[in-house]
């Protein structure tokens, strides 16, 4: 039995991806970024693509237009825009009634003119406590109000082995039973402890005797060096998988592409021909030092450890933890798309910052993954 999703706000594809690698098959993807679809088509060429407002489509003749019966579709999956949740946005610039803070709501609009026997909604880890809960209680209650049961949980990237320290929220609905939010399955040197909240209660998980965090050398370290503005053209593999991770990414790959580094400016150059593996902006010298900075701008990434939260500025230095643990430049976009879990055979399109955006504002496909095959159990 083929089991069937629809993804709304799908960008460039990471849930759909992790839903593929579980298994699932991909109708119709819905998106308002041009570029991010164009991605999207190249991987997924037999999908369905909307490209429009999704406020501006009716989910009726969207549900008749497929050919799909209510409760026909297995699940339903997407993450609606979160920047009026984030983090990134300083307090006093968030507001309820911004417009990218409503759009959950058509989203459960589809769900109601659907009725998949799953829905999964992604989000920053901030919408389960934002305005003292109200984003979150309302999706609980409206879903339950159309006889799903409802949990939610913020989870780790990094132990769902992404090489990446990433936190997203997720619910998850059924018409039949709760679901169990998976364990981990990796532990070790990430920021923050791992904490699991359902939508009545909060659970902490305590780490056990399993995996190795994945690190940004499981990741990365088979890659050819390049210099700053370069690209590797030759597209095979120089050297073999060293780490099953790398292995796992290079499945199903018969050529290296998208490992282009972007050329950096004479003082972002002067910046990172200083610095040592793991040290950032402030162990610069006060004639290079940037007078105001992020945490961890203008950083090398560790060997060892996961990469910080990959994000749509990747390609800018002065934006995170985004240089080389060694080499003179920042990371490729291959290196950023193994970092958040992107198999090799998946591939960009787009110019370098629209690449970089369609990588950081998806979901890693491994997370994904996960959440995918804890619907399949249930299923069964």
């Amino acid at each position: 039995m083929e089991h069937k999703i629809i993804d709304l706000f799908a960008g460039a594809g990471g849930l759909t991806t992790g839903f593929h690698l579980a298994g699932f098959q991909s109708l119709c993807a819905i998106d308002v970024e041009a570029k991010a679809l164009m991605t999207y088509k190249h991987n997924y060429p037999n999908t369905k693509i909307v490209h429009q407002d999704i406020r501006q489509i009716d989910a009726s003749d969207l549900r008749l237009w497929l050919g799909l019966q209510k409760e026909e579709l297995t699940a339903l999956i997407g993450g609606p825009p979160c920047q009026g949740f984030s983090r990134n946005i300083p307090a006093d610039y968030r507001d309820l009634s911004d417009p990218r803070n409503q759009l959950y709501r058509t989203f459960l609009e589809f769900v109601k003119e659907f009725r998949p026997l799953y829905v999964v909604i992604e989000n920053v880890p901030e919408i389960l406590k934002a305005y003292d809960g109200v984003i979150r209680h309302e999706i609980t209650k409206q879903l339950e109000a159309q006889g799903y049961k409802v949990t939610s949980a913020s989870l780790n990237s990094a132990h769902y082995g992404v090489p990446q320290t990433r936190a997203r929220a997720f619910f998850l609905a059924s018409l039949d039973k709760y679901l169990q939010f998976p364990q981990p399955t990796h532990s070790g040197d990430i920021r923050s402890d791992y904490r699991v909240q359902k939508s009545c209660h909060q659970l902490t998980l305590l780490k056990s005797n399993i995996s190795s965090v994945i690190t940004v050398r499981d990741a990365i370290g088979d890659l050819p060096a390049l210099d700053a503005g370069q690209e590797y053209g030759a597209e095979i593999y120089p050297f073999p998988p060293q780490t099953p991770y790398q292995e796992m990414m290079r499945n199903g790959s018969k050529k290296l592409t998208n490992h282009l580094a972007r050329t950096l400016s004479p003082i972002q150059m002067s910046r990172v021909r200083i610095l040592a593996e793991g040290q950032d902006a402030r162990d610069l010298p006060p004639e290079l030092a940037p007078k105001k900075h992020y945490s961890g701008a203008y950083g090398r990434l560790y060997w060892d450890k996961p990469a910080r939260t990959i994000t749509r500025w990747v390609f800018h230095p002065g934006s995170g933890r985004f240089f080389h643990p060694t080499q003179n430049r920042t990371i490729t976009i291959r290196e950023a798309a193994r970092l958040h879990s992107y198999p090799d055979k998946f591939h960009f399109l787009g110019t370098y910052t629209e690449m970089a955006s369609q990588i950081g504002e998806s979901v890693p496909p491994l997370l994904g993954k996960v959440i995918a095959e804890t619907i399949l159990q249930a299923h069964r």
